[in-house]
């Protein structure tokens, strides 16, 4: 099936390393009032948001958040992982600053997929831990890149982020692509005896700074 056409809009039309900002529109949302703009990848024709609250453009040491799609925690209130907590701790930070930004990338399951995620689910219900089952699967264990969150900051007129993440693969990714990150601000959630061992996983075996 084609994708859909995009309709017409206001828009500013503007483009920058593959990535178009489509349109933008108001959004309240339960954690305050934001602005929502819309962008389009060209490569993969993959549509990211980008919540913004306040005046971003020109600011340095922005609040950041880089969010990657989580179908089974964003959707489904999975207790397996700790993402869809991250996403709302992240929209309640970002509305309690002067200003701020949560991006939101379509890359589902590290990059691998959303069925393959759940391949490697059953794998884990299987006793292999997230990074053994991605290898099963013969997947990478973190598929995901960050130049389009990259081309988002720059399209949005950000100077330097104050980096939302505990992720060094992140802070890696976008330092590549030539964004400044003034400091990381961490955001570790609490655990649960469902996403424990997967936390600790991520710790151990994928670097992320949980302490």
């Amino acid at each position: 099936m084609a994708a859909p056409k995009l309709a017409k809009a206001r828009s500013t039309g503007r483009k920058l390393e593959g990535i178009e900002l489509v349109s933008r529109a108001k959004l309240p949302t339960v954690f305050g009032d934001f602005i929502i703009y819309g962008f389009l990848q060209q490569e993969g024709n993959k549509e990211h948001t980008a919540l913004v609250h306040g005046t971003v453009k020109g600011r340095s040491d922005c609040t950041v958040r880089i969010h990657s799609e989580c179908h089974t925690g964003d959707i489904w209130g999975s207790l397996r992982c700790d993402c869809r907590q991250q996403l709302e701790a992240s929209l309640q930070y970002v509305q309690e600053q002067e200003c701020g930004v949560v991006i939101y990338l379509r890359q589902e399951g590290r990059g691998i997929g959303l069925l393959n995620k759940l391949r490697a689910y059953d794998l884990q219900d299987q006793g292999l831990d997230t990074v053994e089952a991605n290898q099963q699967l013969g997947l990478p264990t973190d598929a995901r890149t960050y130049e389009a969150a990259a081309a988002i900051i720059r399209l949005l007129g950000i100077r330097s982020v104050a980096l939302m993440t505990n992720n060094p693969d992140k802070i890696r990714g976008l330092t590549e692509a030539k964004i400044q990150i003034s400091r990381r601000i961490p955001l570790v959630i609490r655990s649960n005896a469902y996403n424990r061992d997967y936390l600790l996983t991520k710790r151990e075996r994928l670097g992320h700074m949980l302490d």
